[in-house]
């Protein structure tokens, strides 16, 4: 059973209830609605309706959206309609309720007329087959032919700018805008397209050229003889006044470049009563306290560029004595590092450059278990300066101190974390990292606390490995792990500090399957640009005979 239920607005503003149900016998009744919305009295009956034929119905059908339908006409006001159309489904996607909305097309057609756009301009509205939706130059968009309804193709209408302008490039599909010509007149038309729900239509705004451009012309005109009217006299006002305007000026002028090249002379005329005599009184009063001013300053000046010539030179002596101070620590620094170590067991060779005088890194090794162990290493201190390299100094003697002990790597490293964390600052950071070469084990351990990587070219591992590890004094608490690679006869390693590890994440390499000697090399050229930025220290490692 079909069920239809709806409202409508009539031409007098009234609105009535429909409705169309078994109880109606499948006609549409219009009944009054109360300002409850109830329905009241009957006032209209149409015959066997079935809203199943009605465009609206049949384009929600195959939609599963809202949408809207073509133009079509209004079975009750005959006029051009489109509907809003909302299909309604059940969980299978069968089709079971229609919501519709009507939206006549005469009240488009007067907003468009309501659009001021010049006294020969027009806009219209076309859908996607080119029949005219609505239009201020025609009444209605449709014609009536012996009885039956009949759209309006633009390009056929009896306007001939709207049929110039809908013929002007009817190919387009895009928005677009261009000038048209007809009877001498010339026209603007631009084009944009609405695409909504189904709904696809092109406005047209034509505008006359000299609507908007002939009033302009005329004001252009006007403002031309104006302007040089004005001009002609402002030349004489200006004639007439200038002799007695630009006679006392040039003087002021004139006494004004005397008194920039140190010579005072005094203007006469300090008897006019006028803004000019104002500034004559006022430049003369100047020139004498400049005049004094001047004198005075120079003898100050004298002064104080003696007092500075004694200051800046005693700032250089001072200086002096700071850099060869901070170049003799320098020098202390680097004559602590031990020697390199070149024999058949092993090759052993210290990189290490100073970004300033001194430098916040600094490396180590010593021998132990009877010369069976090799325990080395690096110590990397954030910052630069005689502090950082302080901090470096304190850190290094606690390491030798943990040497006294039989302690692990990770316990050695725990020590150290213990003892930044209680006597450095929260934002020092410090980074290490100790690693020790058995000989008898042929093993290499090592444990690292913000040293991120060193290189191996071995028959173990071949690149660069990734050591992990926190930086010390971050936490008391901080475990710190062994890490164990075994270690064969010619197996090379390199342990750095962060100066030549940026260098390696911006794109340089150490060469694979290089001679030690290489590999030594490759690190010198990359600490020569690390240097620029950072301190750099590295330990070249080869091993020799492991019998």
């Amino acid at each position: 059973m079909v069920v239809f239920t709806g409202a409508r607005r009539k031409a007098t503003g009234e609105i009535q209830i429909v409705r169309n149900n078994k109880d109606t016998g499948g006609d549409s009744w219009y009944f009054t609605a109360s300002p409850q919305g109830e329905a009241g009295e009957r006032q209209e009956v149409f015959r066997r309706f079935d809203p199943r034929t009605r465009p609206w119905y049949k384009s929600a059908e195959h939609a599963v959206e809202p949408t809207f339908t073509g133009v079509y006409r209004h079975f009750v006001f005959l006029e051009p309609t489109i509907t809003a159309a909302h299909p309604v489904r059940d969980a299978e996607g069968k089709l079971i309720g229609v919501f519709g909305v009507d939206y006549l097309l005469s009240w488009l057609g007067d907003m468009l007329r309501g659009i001021p756009v010049g006294v020969s301009g027009q806009i219209f509205i076309t859908d996607a087959d080119g029949f005219l939706v609505a239009a201020t130059s025609l009444k209605a968009p449709f014609e009536e032919q012996s009885g039956q309804f009949a759209r309006i193709r633009a390009v056929e209408s009896d306007n001939p700018v709207l049929k110039l302008a809908a013929q002007s490039l009817p190919g387009n599909t895009g928005d677009y805008s261009r000038e048209i010509t007809l009877y001498d007149r010339s026209y603007l038309v631009d084009v944009r397209g609405f695409h909504e729900a189904g709904i696809d239509w092109k406005i047209y705004v034509v505008l006359a050229r000299d609507d908007f451009f002939g009033g302009i012309q005329k004001a252009v005109d006007r403002t031309a003889v104006v302007t040089v009217l004005a001009i002609i006299m402002a030349l004489f006002v200006a004639i007439w006044t200038s002799e007695w305007i630009t006679r006392p000026i040039l003087r002021l002028n004139e006494a004004a470049n005397e008194l920039a090249e140190g010579r005072l002379q005094s203007v006469p005329d300090t008897e006019r009563q006028d803004e000019l005599g104002q500034l004559t009184r006022a430049f003369n009063k100047m020139a004498c306290q400049l005049t004094e001013l001047v004198e005075s300053l120079e003898a100050r000046v004298t002064e104080r560029t003696k007092a500075l010539a004694e200051k800046t030179s005693e700032e250089q002596q001072v200086r002096k004595i700071l850099h060869a101070e901070l170049a003799k620590a320098g020098r202390e620094q680097k004559a602590m590092l031990p020697t390199d170590i070149d024999d058949a067991q092993l090759h052993l060779q210290i990189i290490y450059e100073p970004y300033m005088l001194v430098s916040g890194d600094f490396c180590g090794y010593r021998w132990m278990k009877g010369e069976s162990v090799l325990f080395g290493y690096i110590i990397d201190v954030n910052g630069h300066g005689v502090a950082t390299a302080l901090q470096t100094a304190a850190i290094n003697v606690m390491i030798q101190e943990t040497l006294q002990s039989n302690l692990s790597l990770s316990e050695r490293m725990a020590e150290i974390n213990h003892r930044v964390a209680r006597y450095f600052k929260d934002d020092l950071l410090v980074a290490a990292c100790f690693f020790e070469l058995d000989f008898k084990e042929k093993e290499l351990r090592y444990v690292a606390a913000g040293i991120t990587e060193f290189f191996a070219n071995s028959i173990a591992y071949a690149g660069r490995n990734k050591t992990p590890g926190s930086f010390l004094g971050i936490s008391d608490q901080t475990e710190f792990e062994i890490c164990t690679m075994p270690i064969h006869e010619g197996d090379c390693f390199c342990f750095y500090s962060d100066g030549i590890a940026e260098q390696i994440m911006e794109g340089r390499q150490f060469p694979l399957g290089a001679t030690f000697g290489e590999l030594v090399q490759s690190v010198n050229n990359i600490a020569a640009v690390g240097v620029r930025r950072d301190d750099v220290t590295a330990m070249c490692i080869r091993i020799g005979s492991l019998a």
